[in-house]
């Protein structure tokens, strides 16, 4: 297990831990997450206390069965991108990213293209740094979920527009080519729910 932390301008940044299971990441998503977390916004961050990338089998197995949200529906928390944990009396706030599940969602070109897969990633991330931000920073008082998205576009498109400055020419065809390919997993998922539900 490999833990590090980041500093901002006067705010500690969350711990990243990495607790993979017989599992080794096509690509650096430590270095991703740390890439991302600098560009949001430090006042954001307050209260989250640890993020930790792991893989499907690295969840025990009651975790395994527990069930989530994620974009407006219910699956089992190893089928799931990503997960955020609110803060009780005895536990700080944290996140936890199931990276393997995040690289099968995207086909493995994207790994080649920094851009694509940091985006990618931020997708995941930034949504639930959403749910946090709704927690303890705006709350607000509709869906859970609609809220954490609009903070993943937000934060998204502050990132690109921050970091990626120079591809705005291809960012609009770039965003319709992501768009496509979200939908077209956000179907894939359905699908394959509807048809284990006939099983």
């Amino acid at each position: 297990m490999n833990k590090s932390m980041t500093q901002g301008p006067g705010h500690p940044q969350p711990e990243i831990i990495e607790a993979y299971r017989d599992y080794v990441p096509p690509c650096n998503a430590k270095r991703i997450v740390e890439t991302l977390l600098r560009y949001a916004p430090p006042e954001y961050l307050l209260g989250l206390r640890s993020i930790v990338l792991t893989n499907s089998s690295g969840l025990s197995r009651d975790r395994r069965r527990e069930k989530t949200w994620s974009r407006n529906h219910k699956v089992r928390m190893a089928e799931s991108l990503g997960s955020y944990t609110r803060a009780t009396r005895n536990s700080a706030a944290s996140i936890q990213i199931l990276v393997d599940n995040i690289v099968d969602s995207f086909p493995r070109l994207v790994l080649c293209v920094a851009p694509l897969r940091n985006i990618f990633f931020a997708d995941v991330l930034y949504h639930e740094v959403g749910h946090h931000i709704h927690a303890t920073r705006r709350p607000e008082y509709r869906e859970k979920e609609d809220v954490a998205e609009a903070w993943s576009a937000k934060l998204s498109r502050d990132f690109i527009q921050s970091r990626y400055w120079y591809l705005f020419p291809v960012v609009l065809p770039l965003g319709l080519a992501i768009n496509l390919g979200k939908d077209a997993v956000k179907f894939g998922r359905k699908l394959r729910c509807r048809l284990r539900g006939r099983r």
